[in-house]
């Protein structure tokens, strides 16, 4: 099995699941709607309410209508904070269109971010269910403090690899592993099917952030659908920066410091720089931590009985998917 197959079975509860997102986001405020629609319609695989909706499977609950609203849920805070983060770091393209604060401006992309995180907010209090809500807004609350931490350590080359793993974890893997626990609370699972859904989360939430890392700097434009050394050019010292600055010699980390305090990186720097992160083997090295984090995502989901266990392989193909966007370049060269 593979990720088609998974969509493909799927089909039906992620037609329900669209549906929801584009009828919750309906306003009579005439930009909300035009925005909303815009941003959702960009692209993206719909991982966070995949992760929804497999969870519940796993723990016998069909995709029913409380399943897909909360699968709307994740999807809303997530597309909340891509209109905040792009206005953070100022970016232009992403899944190869315009950006809402390119299109629109900031000011819009704030405050119809705000929106989104208000509808998310209203859905939940539909239900009430108190656990699901305190899962949910812990998420929220980490996932928005990863952001102050990534922004506060900007463009600081010496940054520890515990504190790119925290941000990490914060910022990414929060929301990705709380969108498949409440698929799980959904169905009512046991404290032991619980724990092994959220830890999946945790541990495929860190691969997932490590391979968009790597990507950014070792993936076709096309692919990635926005520029390539996106994070380089806006000061965020990710691991494959990182490891390439801790395994440099003296001029190489000098250039490097010059670099990252550079607001006006062109392709060329990115360039000499992804060159030499394959002569050291940064790359690989992020990429191989990937790989620890998935096998480690997958191994947790067999240490629990579930209703329904089909839906482990289902896990399993997701979380391979992850791993599999990255097609090394056959070479890069090192100029200056």
């Amino acid at each position: 099995m593979d990720f088609r197959d998974v969509t493909q079975d799927l089909k039906s509860d992620l037609a329900k699941v669209e549906k929801s997102i584009n009828e919750n986001y309906k306003s009579d405020v005439p930009l909300i709607p035009g925005i909303s629609s815009y941003l959702m319609n960009c692209g993206g695989k719909r991982i966070r309410p995949i992760l929804t909706l497999l969870a519940a499977k796993l723990c016998g609950r069909d995709a029913d209508a409380m399943v897909v609203k909360h699968g709307c849920v994740v999807e809303y805070i997530h597309a909340a904070t891509l209109l905040h983060d792009d206005v953070v770091d100022e970016t232009t393209v992403r899944r190869g269109k315009e950006t809402v604060n390119a299109k629109w401006g900031s000011d819009a992309s704030i405050l119809v971010g705000d929106f989104l995180i208000s509808r998310a907010i209203l859905i939940l209090a539909e239900d009430c269910e108190r656990k699901i809500i305190q899962a949910i807004t812990e998420a929220t609350k980490s996932l928005v403090e990863g952001g102050i931490l990534e922004y506060a350590e900007a463009r600081k080359i010496k940054v520890n690899e515990k504190h790119i793993l925290d941000v990490i974890y914060r910022k990414t893997a929060s929301i990705l592993s709380v969108s498949a626990r409440i698929g799980g609370l959904l169905a009512n699972a046991t404290e032991q099917q619980e724990t092994a859904i959220t830890s999946f989360g945790d541990d495929f939430g860190m691969a997932f952030q490590l391979m968009d890392d790597a990507l950014d700097y070792d993936a076709d434009e096309k692919v990635l659908g926005k520029p390539t050394g996106t994070d380089f050019k806006e000061g965020h010292v990710t691991l494959p920066l990182h490891h390439l600055y801790h395994n440099a010699d003296r001029k190489l980390k000098k250039e490097i410091e010059v670099f990252i305090k550079n607001e006006n990186i062109n392709a060329d720097d990115v360039k000499y720089i992804v060159g030499h992160m394959h002569q050291h083997n940064s790359i690989d090295y992020t990429l191989n931590l990937a790989r620890y984090y998935i096998d480690r995502a997958k191994s947790h989901l067999r240490k629990a009985d579930f209703p329904e266990p089909k839906y482990i392989e289902y896990f399993d193909a997701v979380a391979e998917y992850i791993h599999s966007r990255h097609t090394a370049p056959s070479s890069t060269a090192i100029e200056k």
